[in-house]
C-alpha cells in the first residue's frame, strides 16, 4: 500500500471520528439557543470542524510519513509525478463537486422551510461528504488508478 494511500485512509478516519466527536458536542450546545446566537454557534462549530479538518489532514501526513522514513523508506522526500498531480487534480475537483452539490441540496431545504438548523446540519453533512469524498478518491486514484 503506498504512502499516500495510507494517508488517505487515516486521514478519512480520523476526520470521521473529528466529525462525530465535534457533532455531539455541538447538538447538546445549541439545543437551547434560538435566532442570531444559533447562527454564531453554528459558525463556531463549522470552524472548529474545518481547522480540525485540516490539522487532522497534516497530522496524518506527518504521522505515515515519520513512520515511513523510520523504517528506511524515502519520508518526506518522496518524489511527486504527473500522476500524482493528476490524481490530486481530481480529487480536488471531487471535493469541489461534492460540496457544491451537497450545499444546493442544504439550499433547497433552506427554501422549502425547513429552517435554519435543517440548514446548518445539511451543511455540515456536506463538508463531511466532500471531504470523504476527496480522500476516496485519492484511495481509488492510487490503488486502482484513475
Amino acid at each position: 500500500m503506498l504512502n499516500r494511500t495510507k494517508i488517505a485512509i487515516l486521514s478519512a478516519v480520523t476526520n470521521m471520528v473529528w466529525f462525530i466527536l465535534t457533532y455531539i458536542w455541538n447538538r447538546q450546545r445549541i439545543a437551547p439557543i434560538g435566532g442570531e446566537e444559533l447562527a454564531k454557534a453554528w459558525g463556531v462549530y463549522l470552524l472548529v470542524l474545518v481547522v480540525g479538518f485540516l490539522v487532522l489532514d497534516a497530522l496524518s501526513a506527518i504521522l505515515i510519513m515519520t513512520i515511513e522514513k523510520r523504517a528506511g523508506g524515502q519520508g518526506f522526500e518522496e518524489k511527486t509525478d504527473e500522476r500524482d498531480r493528476y490524481i490530486e487534480g481530481y480529487a480536488a475537483k471531487t471535493f469541489r463537486w461534492v460540496f457544491f452539490l451537497s450545499f444546493l441540496v442544504a439550499l433547497v431545504l433552506l427554501a422549502m422551510g425547513l429552517g435554519f438548523r435543517t440548514f446548518f446540519y445539511a451543511l455540515a453533512f456536506t463538508i463531511l461528504l466532500a471531504d470523504l469524498g476527496m480522500w476516496i478518491t485519492y484511495i481509488i486514484g492510487y490503488e486502482r488508478g484513475l
